[in-house]
């Protein structure tokens, strides 16, 4: 390898960020969707896992299920749709 190579190695973080040492506070664009969103996603897992203490029908859990999933769906797109409009509009 040639020791007069003109490319330079880049970091992948940014190098302010190395050298200021107070906590960045993590910011949610969409703190509500974010939540709705997990908040389907959790209780679609926790109806899987407690699927023969909650009913003993596995239909009605599988109906339970796919409900949830179903509103995590629409809520998710509904926010993307949303925020797309945004950036084509602007």
């Amino acid at each position: 390898m040639d020791s007069n190579d003109d490319t330079e190695d880049v970091s992948l973080f940014d190098a302010e960020e190395e050298t200021t040492n107070r906590p960045r506070k993590a910011k949610i664009r969409h703190p509500v969707a974010s939540f709705f969103h997990l908040f389907f996603r959790v209780s679609a897992i926790i109806v899987c896992l407690l699927c023969e203490l909650l009913s003993s029908s596995f239909i009605t859990c599988m109906v339970t299920i796919i409900l949830l999933l179903s509103c995590d769906f629409w809520a998710v797109k509904v926010i993307l749709i949303v925020f797309i409009l945004k950036l084509y509009l602007i």
